[in-house]
């Protein structure tokens, strides 16, 4: 998977010579046993647990990717891995507009998206419509499984607020990948947003009602 940076941790070459022949004679005593088959390499989503990447598309701040990966974990019970970053398709700006259009992204998005990740969220920082409204904060495909939603009109000297409703935004927008509808619990983070201060004002948690749904979609328990 592109963009994944795993560190290394310590192993048999901080343990001595000894060790470290003794590991390297039993996996060649493996091999000849039993064959290559035998050496098990690790790789994301190898294990078999659910996988959502999350992507910058544009001049997006990498940064702000790595920053949401805890709070995806949390709210889906998946793994939150960033990837490669997408360029922003050309054909989604509307120079009359001065926006680029969200389903547009959303199309690049699921023309990257790779079968091991079940959703794919794009992270944007230019302002994003759809034709029948002036502006939204990002745009959900249930379908496809991908995700956008734009960090334009969240940016704030508070870095800890700003963070908060990139995440909010982030959860709300994959909600929408998995068949969540917008709820009527203002403090649902379903709820629908019309500006900055209701988004603030939701938080990042799902509705009981919600809750329950993502686990009937998802099969991860919930409390």
């Amino acid at each position: 998977m592109p963009g994944i940076i795993r560190a290394r941790g310590p192993g048999v070459f901080g343990q001595g010579k000894k060790i470290g022949f003794q590991v390297l004679i039993s996996c060649l005593v493996a091999l000849l046993v039993v064959g290559p088959a035998a050496v098990a390499v690790s790789r994301p989503g190898s294990s078999g647990r659910k996988v959502i990447a999350v992507a910058q598309v544009g001049d997006a701040d990498p940064e702000v990717v790595g920053a949401l990966l805890p709070a995806i974990r949390e709210s889906f019970g998946r793994e939150a891995v960033a990837v490669k970053a997408i360029p922003m398709p050309a054909s989604a700006y509307d120079p009359q507009r001065r926006q680029h259009s969200s389903t547009s992204v959303l199309d690049a998005l699921a023309a990257a998206k790779r079968p091991e990740w079940e959703r794919l969220l794009g992270v944007a920082d230019v302002d994003l419509y759809v034709p029948d409204l002036n502006f939204v904060f990002g745009e959900g495909d249930s379908r496809r499984g991908v995700a956008v939603f734009s960090l334009a009109r969240l940016h704030d000297r508070d870095l800890r607020l700003f963070e908060k409703r990139a995440a909010i935004e982030a959860i709300h927008e994959l909600g929408h990948t998995y068949g969540l509808a917008h709820c009527s619990n203002p403090h649902c983070v379903m709820w629908f947003s019309n500006t900055l201060a209701e988004s603030d004002r939701k938080g990042t948690r799902f509705c009981s009602e919600h809750s329950a749904e993502l686990a009937r979609w998802t099969k991860v328990k919930r409390e």
